[in-house]
């Protein structure tokens, strides 16, 4: 005969089993919210280029200053700048840093270069193509596009 005592609780085994399936959910959910911010960042990110870009055709269309804008583009950083050339440390320079997981992969513009540069009156740029975002640990990149005629779009 058993001891009803003796059958009260969980044995080891259930316990250790228990803990492996917390584990391996734990697991599971982090590793998708880790997939999750990363893919917010690289879509913020590509925002963030987008806008700058916009923000850049739209002060030159409006001839804010009477001048022409321009955004200069590195693995880290975009910058809108004032002026047809790009000048480091200057003080109307705005600096946009990327998340740290984030650079930019390639730059294809005309020309070569990583200065795009609109023109007054028309919004046009020479220095059309385009620009890869990617992010680190996932194998996912945005591509923004820079047409001709000024437009942008990110895809």
């Amino acid at each position: 005969m058993i001891n009803k005592k003796l059958k009260k609780g969980f044995s080891i085994i259930e316990l250790l089993m228990s803990l492996a399936i917390i584990g391996l959910l734990t697991t599971i959910i982090l590793t998708s919210f880790v997939s999750f911010r990363k893919n917010q960042s690289l879509s913020k990110d590509t925002e963030t280029i987008v806008e700058t870009l916009r923000q850049a055709r739209n002060q030159t269309l409006s001839s804010k200053n009477s001048s022409n804008y321009g955004v200069h583009i590195e693995s880290s950083k975009i910058v809108l700048f004032t002026g047809s050339t790009y000048v480091v440390n200057t003080a109307s320079n705005q600096e946009f840093i990327l998340n740290s997981t984030d650079n930019i992969l390639s730059i294809t513009l005309a020309g070569g270069g990583s200065e795009v540069v609109f023109n007054r009156l028309t919004g046009e740029t020479s220095q059309n193509g385009t620009v890869v975002v990617s992010s680190a640990g996932i194998s996912k990149t945005k591509t923004v596009t820079i047409y001709k005629t000024g437009v942008i779009e990110s895809q």
